[in-house]
């Protein structure tokens, strides 16, 4: 059986918890589709959450997730940018403005996924139910940060490892106003899994 990794955020800045981490321990040893789910929870700090990706490339499927409290859709993210800048601390109180996260790295790198799949996928979600979107703008924080450093690193892979970086909209824990439930995110993946060994 292939496997995937299937990474969470811990909880950041204000928010008592972290519907990514929920969801990767949900799934961590599920087997969807043709994949085993390996699920790891990264730091909310730049350098260890680069420690903690080091072994990544022995996967053969990568989803990296993250909270987009402003999103009020799920998004599948289609770029990644060579560049840290917020004016949010990570949980280390690091604050990182204006810096490239790969020196001499291209200043835009897109998902290892090819675009007709994303493509499809969306619209097939889309079909079922789920609230989807392709997203070009993954933000300049943590999210961007380990979806660009994963990303270049591919670049240099003797493997094709498709990548994709999924950004959640808050659960209802976090805002009463959400739709969602960490049950809605699953059964969205479920889905996924069933979609993409339809259209691979």
């Amino acid at each position: 059986m292939k496997t995937c990794l299937f990474t969470g955020f811990k909880p950041f800045l204000n928010y008592p918890t972290n519907p990514t981490e929920e969801l990767a321990l949900e799934l961590d040893g599920q087997a969807l589709g043709e994949y085993k789910i390996h699920s790891k929870i990264l730091p909310v700090a730049y350098q260890q959450a680069i420690v903690d990706m080091q072994d990544f490339a022995e996967f053969d499927l990568i989803l990296l997730n993250g909270l987009a409290f402003e999103r009020k859709t799920i998004c599948l993210e289609t770029h990644a940018y060579n560049q840290i800048d917020s004016s949010r601390p990570d949980n280390r109180g690091l604050i990182l403005e204006k810096q490239t996260i790969q020196s001499g790295g291209q200043d835009v790198l897109s998902s290892s996924f090819a675009s007709p799949l994303l493509l499809q996928l969306t619209a097939a979600l889309r079909h079922r139910g789920h609230a989807i979107q392709l997203s070009k703008d993954p933000g300049r924080y943590l999210c961007n940060f380990i979806y660009y450093h994963s990303l270049f690193l591919l670049q240099n892979s003797s493997r094709s490892i498709p990548c994709l970086f999924i950004h959640w909209p808050p659960a209802k824990n976090l805002d009463p106003d959400s739709p969602f439930a960490v049950a809605d995110y699953l059964k969205t993946m479920s889905d996924f899994f069933d979609l993409l060994m339809q259209f691979k």
